[in-house]
């Protein structure tokens, strides 16, 4: 699991809508809220795809009556205790506590948060390289008194997002060796806003952008090292994964028989997977390249790659859950939507045959984030 990038502040526009904080000199100490937190630990799963690093800090708001008495404090763990950037106190009535992990004084250039005031929700737009994407987790504790929770609040962090791994499948035939080297899914909403229930703790749920709003990107991973593909089904990555706002996809449902081409599809914002890959037929040790060249003038060991792109089944990705999705590789379909080897041009010498053409219908699985090896 890569380490969580902390940056400073670019930009962030925090939304209070007129709500000032409370100055805390007016209070003595006894009035200083405790905060403690966790990660949920009713989220189990058999593959653990998340590490404890990612709960090492989180940001949290708190109103009274609407009037903010917290706004975006920052708290880190520091000797396996949480210490706060700054202290606040207790109102008089029921107060409303609101957390995000990472907090909000984290951004890079392609990632804006904002808190805003009625309802409480968080604007967000995920990054397109799983590199810079963030697990954001969230957490709230609804109309609590200082007296009903002996002056002590404590967050149970939940997963926000939704994660991508991938697996894949050589099904063109034991002749046939395939590379893939990076995995593209197209067509992904990538902002939304993350809405706090008002009255229930602990539950949030996505509005994501539509229309003219709507952002679409093309979520990219670029595999450490290219993986060859057998007749077996393999994970291709190993605790990299994408993240993506939870939102319902529709399928780019292209066909031998009615070909849907790639442009066509971007404009109606279907999902699909591209690969950038190679497919190298090998016969007694003579290899010809089906997908991708060779380039022996430049780097006879390093072949270059190209695309070819798969339909996935239309989903809707939950949050909270993780999705594996399938890459069966018997050939895949090319710009046009066709089937890229049965469409194949490689000039003469080149005879590609390969087993019957099935279409895989396999609804992708779903998992459930883990958080492993917590201390606090």
């Amino acid at each position: 699991m890569k380490s969580l990038k902390i940056y400073s502040i670019l930009g962030i526009s925090i939304f209070l809508m007129s709500c000032n904080q409370q100055d805390i000199e007016d209070y003595n100490s006894e009035n200083i809220v405790i905060v403690d937190a966790e990660i949920d630990r009713s989220y189990t799963t058999r593959v653990a795809r998340l590490g404890a690093d990612n709960l090492s800090q989180f940001g949290i708001f708190a109103y009274d009556k609407n009037i903010a008495r917290a706004r975006n404090i920052v708290y880190s763990k520091k000797n396996s205790a949480w210490k706060s950037d700054k202290s606040f106190t207790w109102g008089s009535g029921a107060m409303d506590f609101y957390g995000l992990s990472p907090s909000f004084a984290i951004s890079t250039s392609n990632m804006n948060l904002s808190m805003n005031k009625t309802p409480k929700f968080i604007d967000y737009i995920v990054p397109t390289n799983y590199d810079n994407q963030f697990d954001i987790m969230y957490s709230s504790i609804l109309q609590v008194t200082q007296k009903s929770s002996g002056g002590k609040v404590k967050f149970a962090f939940k997963p926000a997002m939704h994660y991508l791994g991938f697996v894949g499948k050589n099904s063109i035939g034991t002749d046939y060796k395939v590379i893939i080297k990076s995995i593209i899914l197209h067509n992904i909403v990538s902002n939304g806003k993350l809405v706090y229930s008002t009255t229930t703790s602990n539950m949030a749920d996505w509005q994501v952008a539509t229309g003219t709003e709507a952002i679409y990107v093309n979520d990219t991973i670029d595999l450490t090292t290219p993986i060859a593909l057998t007749n077996l089904n393999q994970q291709l990555l190993k605790k990299e994964y994408l993240v993506m706002i939870p939102q319902t996809c529709t399928k780019w449902n292209t066909s031998e028989a009615s070909p849907i081409p790639i442009t066509t599809a971007d404009a109606n914002h279907n999902y699909y997977i591209e690969t950038v890959a190679q497919i190298i037929k090998d016969e007694s040790g003579n290899q010809t390249y089906l997908l991708g060249y060779p380039d022996a003038e430049v780097d006879a060991d390093h072949p270059k790659y190209e695309s070819v792109y798969f339909p996935v089944t239309g989903k809707t990705f939950k949050i909270g859950l993780g999705s594996t999705l399938p890459i069966m590789f018997n050939g895949g379909y090319n710009k046009d939507g066709q089937l890229y080897l049965e469409h194949l041009d490689r000039g003469e010498g080149v005879e590609v045959t390969v087993s019957e053409w099935m279409d895989f219908v396999i609804t992708p699985e779903d998992w459930v984030p883990v958080y492993e090896e917590l201390e606090f």
